[in-house]
């Protein structure tokens, strides 16, 4: 969502949903001394995204930003590497056995979460049917030509995001 995938295919969506009435399945989590450096090789080599950092500073003065990851390690690093932590006030990453889906579900609502922006497909779906919080899915190739329930908002980038949040919260100051 911030970081581009490698050459531009972002191979981890997947267009299947879930059931929301069925047993979450648990993820495979391989030991530390394997994930670490297996998290660190998948992520820490991408650029951000092109709009990410201009993206996250408008963003983060509307609300509090919370990066909720499904990295198995902490991206924290990386953000202060390109220069955009300053815009980020918590990161959370999955310490469960739980597949990101639903442990995306589980931390929005333990965070009070008001807004989630998501480039999977499943994960959207799953949180806009939950019903809890407002829910926009970054656009890409791979997740485009499905159909969502109610409560999913396509999102080109995350400028768009934030330009339509600004509209909104100006919206609601007039």
């Amino acid at each position: 969502m911030i970081c581009a995938p490698f050459f531009g295919v972002n191979v981890g969506i997947s267009r299947e949903f879930l059931d929301p009435a069925a047993a979450p399945r648990r993820a495979f989590v391989p030991p530390r001394w394997f994930a670490d450096p297996l998290d660190h090789l998948r992520f820490d080599l991408r650029r951000p995204l092109p709009e990410a950092r201009e993206a996250l500073s408008r963003l983060s003065k509307l609300g509090r930003l919370t990066v909720l990851t499904d990295r198995r390690s902490s991206p924290e690093p990386w953000l202060r590497w390109h220069g955009m932590a300053a815009f980020i006030d918590e990161v959370v990453f999955n310490h469960s056995d739980e597949r990101s889906a639903h442990f995306k579900l589980r931390r929005t609502a333990e965070l009070g979460a008001a807004e989630h922006v998501d480039d999977d497909p499943r994960t959207a779906q799953l949180l806009a049917e939950a019903g809890a919080l407002r829910v926009f899915l970054r656009d890409w190739p791979r997740n485009r030509g499905l159909s969502f329930v109610d409560g999913v908002t396509h999102v080109g980038e995350l400028a768009a995001l934030a330009n339509l949040l600004e509209a909104e919260r100006q919206g609601n100051l007039d």
